[in-house]
């Protein structure tokens, strides 16, 4: 009997400090805070350190470095992120972890004096994306392969782009999820958007008609797309939908007002560094799909000013501690489940399972919709 199997890929959003973890507002342009790339990365790994899978394999984290045109905007570099802390990413990369691209449309408004997310422009987000990975492959000396975009956005412009880079695994997708974006109570006029309507929760090659979309008889993309794992809780959700709308501002809460419905239906996902009760239903989600004997693998993330230390914060969020519980009972459920625990990095995972692309040639999941995703117990 084949022995089952949960591959687990953890990627790190490697922004700087967000406003919620003292970090700048967004109606500032003055240079950035990094406490968390400087001190909770570090920590981060030394617990991912504590821990071996079934294999005997570490954990291994995909660390998604920013370059992009708000970066160039700052310091005068779309890459300075991978320049200032370069000792950082060669060290982790040396010990076995894969340094991948992380972009953001952050465009400054000089009328608003703010940052917003830029999904209307074309030729600028084309000439971020490609001035941002330019920029990281010259840094870096080489071409990084796996992308994770900023707020989790995709557009046909977007996926378009990173393909014809040379991206070959991108993991941003959140099928079925839609926020309409908002103005923020930390000083962005707009900025949250993401439109995962339709997209299934397995790999597949996005349609170039449809990013969120298998590809349906199209040939000559290498790009795969790897979605973020989820699960469904009703409840849950309108928890999530109150607090989004809490933080919303002006014309950003009639919006999300309008899409309440939306909302409520869509699947929920869970940070590793979420709270454990709410990762708990995301691991046991998927846990289901192995047991059913469905080929399922666990994508999940975190951003590192959420693993710092409390002193260093200046205030306790919790998300330090949560990142340490989220994998021990990660191990513990899966072994309870009878599953073995595979870990990978976003392209360690794409390598090792060349069954990627043959599994979606062979049919696999191709136009399973995300309204099959299972129901959080």
């Amino acid at each position: 009997m084949t022995e089952s199997i949960l591959d687990v890929v953890i990627g790190c959003d490697c922004d700087p400090d967000r406003p919620g973890y003292d970090g700048t507002r967004y109606d500032s342009r003055a240079p950035l805070r990094w406490h968390g790339v400087r001190n909770g990365i570090p920590r981060a790994r030394e617990i991912a350190d504590e821990f071996v899978d079934d294999f005997g394999s570490p954990v291994r984290i995909t660390w998604c470095v920013r370059s992009d045109a708000q970066m160039a905007d700052i310091y005068g570099d779309f890459a300075w992120p991978y320049a200032e802390f370069a000792d950082l990413w060669q060290e982790l990369e040396a010990e076995g972890d894969e340094i991948a691209w992380h972009p953001h449309l952050w465009r400054w408004d000089e009328e608003d004096g703010c940052w917003y997310q830029e999904i209307e422009d074309e030729e600028w987000i084309r000439d971020c994306l490609r001035g941002g990975y330019e920029a990281l492959c010259e840094r870096m000396g080489r071409v990084p392969t796996t992308s994770r975009m900023g707020w989790e956005f995709h557009n046909n412009v977007t996926m378009d782009e990173i393909r014809r880079l040379g991206i070959t695994l991108d993991f941003s997708a959140i099928p079925g999820r839609f926020t309409p974006g908002a103005a923020d109570r930390w000083g962005s006029s707009f900025n949250g958007h993401v439109d995962w309507h339709g997209t299934p929760q397995e790999p597949y090659v996005p349609s170039a008609l449809d990013y969120r979309r298998p590809a349906d008889g199209e040939t000559g993309s290498d790009l795969v797309e790897l979605p973020m794992s989820v699960f469904r809780s009703r409840a849950l959700a309108l928890a999530a939908f109150t607090r989004g709308l809490v933080k919303a501002r002006g014309h950003g809460r009639i919006s999300r007002l309008q899409s309440w419905r939306t909302a409520l239906a869509a699947p929920l996902k869970a940070y590793i560094s979420a709270h454990p009760q709410l990762f708990r239903r995301l691991v046991r989600a998927k846990l289901r799909y192995v047991r059913a004997g469905r080929w399922a693998v666990l994508v999940t993330a975190f951003h590192p000013d959420e693993v710092l230390g409390d002193s260093t914060l200046g205030h306790s969020s919790g998300a330090n501690r949560h990142f340490t519980r989220n994998i021990e009972q990660l191990q513990s459920l899966a072994a309870e489940a009878g599953v073995a625990l595979r870990f990978a990095s976003a392209s360690g995972f794409a390598r090792d399972r060349h069954s990627v692309c043959d599994h979606l040639a062979d049919g696999g999941p191709q136009n399973r919709s995300t309204e099959s995703a299972v129901t959080a117990g």
